[in-house]
């Protein structure tokens, strides 16, 4: 915080003293603005002040604009001040040395409202008050099992009683009336040399500083008894930099550009954390006996390990190198090809006597080789063709888990397991990625084009729990100008997605005794919840895919603007996307139409009046919600 503090001094400083020597320069201008601005916000920050551009909240702000330009001699100075009360900050710096030096610095101060999640919706699944009789309903008082006809908990097995406490939800916000704010800073600095007995290349360099500071709101969650989310407060304290240098060459038709990034990222703030809840399922009633509850060995840990660190954000190292390459042919015609390699190092702290890893870092590396040519085909029609290759590689992580320790259970047949559990994690990000695609754009008449494109993804993922993903898109796009004053745009896509990234086997219970789901069972002996085997096969006898990304999907889009004089048009746009997936034993649907309108008057030259309106709808159909959590 004080290097950047310092660099912003320094810029504030260059950009008040400069003017002195400027005013003699052949080519000077310069601008001075002051004035006031007021926002009045009702009902939420995040919907229309997600990024305060005037203030955080309502008032009025002093505000100050500086603006100052000098060119003489082959020497150029730009400088630029745009200051919104205290927080909300730029500077701007710019400078060119008989074209030899050039140097753009700038520093920006921001804030920025995130979201704060009350979870007053996550009730859905516990029984309603009125039908249980033993107290108020709250995450340390939700029965195992209710008798049906009185609401009464019972023990598990009981005849006439129905499970519902422990595939409950129960969502607690600890910081209802917190305002989660996130200020940022940004210092970027970019130099770029040319040396006049090398014309042909310039070399370049960068030096960046991004901070974030603030609150923002973490979610975390105790399972084992009722599933209870709470909303705390997560204290950010970030700072990333970047240090890049780089050279450009222009050799004829050939154009070669390349850049090094060598980025540090760090968490200065202390981790959050939460106690968790006392394990209560699958035993029956709510009683809790510390350190000899049913459940404890299948838990690595509980309340009884107190504060533990959740919701951690890793300090991480990336290096990075990219190549281009652009040859420009006859005939208006070009091939491009790129080459990027990147590697990123994150440092995990583990928490000994609940779990350890072998590794003191996880590596992710990246390798993507690209190509594309674009050409003419006569005077009316251009062909571009692309691909790119993509290599992902996520290291393996060696964990050992250290369950509580409890005493024998049945459902384990009579024994205890191990002090120690050794597992590997094998990454979904490691995969190999192959993307194809052209386009065709065609001049119908004058002003008016017809453009057609077809894409093609291939994600080869490594774990064959998730398989390969095949994505094909296809579009067309009409843009045209029918009269003078009238201009459209007219869009529609197509696409087909095999195999989506989802979740197989995530629910729909099928009884081994009549080989139905939990929900079509025509008998009442479900075994659900009573047998000894619960809790270890259970989750086995799940057979439903679920997945919230289409197969299908339907995207048009359309968009007239009316010009009938200098100082005034008017527009009108619409999108309309369908997406679905017809899952193994469910239908996922997602509608979405976005209609606007905008309207603009240029009164004099100095004052233009805008208005827009934008209406956003959208309905989601699925099969599954909360209630049906235990399948």
């Amino acid at each position: 915080m004080r290097s950047t503090m310092r660099y912003m001094i320094a810029l504030s400083l260059a950009i008040l003293v400069a003017p002195l020597p400027l005013l003699a320069a052949e080519d000077f201008s310069g601008s001075v603005e002051v004035g006031a601005a007021g926002v009045s916000i009702e009902d939420s920050q995040l919907r229309v002040n997600e990024y305060n551009v005037i203030r955080p909240d309502d008032g009025v702000t002093a505000y100050g604009k500086a603006a100052i330009a000098s060119h003489s001699d082959g020497l150029g100075v730009d400088l630029g001040a745009d200051v919104m009360g205290a927080r909300d900050q730029k500077y701007g710096l710019g400078l060119d040395v008989y074209r030899v030096l050039k140097l753009d610095a700038s520093f920006q101060s921001f804030g920025r409202w995130t979201d704060h999640d009350q979870m007053n919706y996550l009730d859905a699944a516990i029984p309603d008050g009125s039908l249980y009789t033993g107290g108020i309903l709250t995450p340390n008082n939700v029965p195992g099992f209710v008798d049906k006809t009185t609401g009464v908990g019972v023990a598990s097995g009981t005849a006439g009683s129905q499970q519902v406490g422990r595939a409950g939800l129960y969502g607690e916000d600890f910081m209802k009336n917190d305002d989660f704010f996130i200020t940022h800073r940004n210092l970027e600095n970019e130099l770029s040399v040319t040396i006049p007995q090398l014309p042909q290349v310039t070399f370049h360099a960068g030096y960046r500083i991004e901070q974030r500071e603030g609150m923002e709101q973490s979610i975390g969650m105790s399972k084992c008894t009722t599933c209870h989310i709470t909303g705390m407060g997560k204290q950010i304290d970030e700072e990333t930099k970047d240090l890049s240098a780089g050279l450009t060459g222009r050799f004829g038709a050939l154009t070669v550009d390349y850049e090094y990034l060598d980025r540090e990222f760090r968490e200065n703030a202390g981790n959050a954390g939460r106690v968790y809840d006392p394990a209560l399922a699958p035993s029956s009633g709510t009683t809790y006996t510390p350190g000899n509850a049913v459940f404890d060995n299948r838990l690595l840990f509980d309340y009884e390990d107190g504060v533990l660190p959740y919701d951690v954000t890793p300090d991480s190292d990336k290096e990075s190198h990219v190549l281009k390459a652009r040859i420009a042919l006859p005939n208006r015609s070009e091939v491009l090809g790129s080459y990027v390699s990147a590697e990123v190092e994150s440092k995990i702290t583990d928490e000994p006597g609940i779990w350890t890893m072998a590794e003191e870092k996880l590596t992710t590396s990246y390798d993507g080789y690209g190509l594309k040519a674009a050409t003419r085909l006569g005077d009316r029609i251009r062909l571009t063709l692309r691909g790119k290759v993509e290599e992902l590689e996520d290291s393996e992580a060696h964990l050992t888990f250290f369950p509580m320790g409890t005493t024998a259970q049945p459902n384990l047949g009579g024994g205890t397991l191990p002090s120690s559990i050794a597992a590997t994690r094998h990454s979904v990000v490691t995969r190999d990625v192959l993307s194809l695609g052209a386009d065709m754009v065609y001049r119908l008449a004058r002003k008016s084009t017809l453009r057609l494109s077809y894409d093609f993804r291939e994600d080869d993922r490594e774990d064959d729990h998730f398989g390969k993903t095949e994505t094909h898109t296809a579009k067309a796009a009409l843009k045209m100008r029918p009269g003078k004053t009238l201009s459209m745009r007219a869009s529609v896509a197509y696409e087909k997605t095999r195999n989506p990234l989802q979740n197989p086997d995530a629910a729909g219970y099928i009884d081994p005794l009549t080989g139905l789901p939990y929900t079509d069972n025509p008998t009442s002996a479900i075994a659900i919840g009573n047998g000894p085997l619960y809790g270890t096969a259970y989750y086995d006898k799940r057979q439903t895919d679920l997945s919230n990304l289409p197969e299908d999907s339907y995207e048009g889009k359309v968009n007239f603007t009316w010009s009938p004089s200098a100082d005034f048009s008017g527009s009108f746009n619409l999108r309309v996307r369908s997406e679905e997936n017809a899952l193994d034993r469910s239908e996922w649907k997602q509608l979405t139409y976005v209609p606007g309108a905008s309207l603009w008057y240029a009164a004099s030259e100095k004052v233009d009046l805008t208005f827009a309106y934008t209406y956003m709808g959208q309905s989601t159909e699925a099969k599954f919600c909360q209630g049906w959590y235990d399948g």
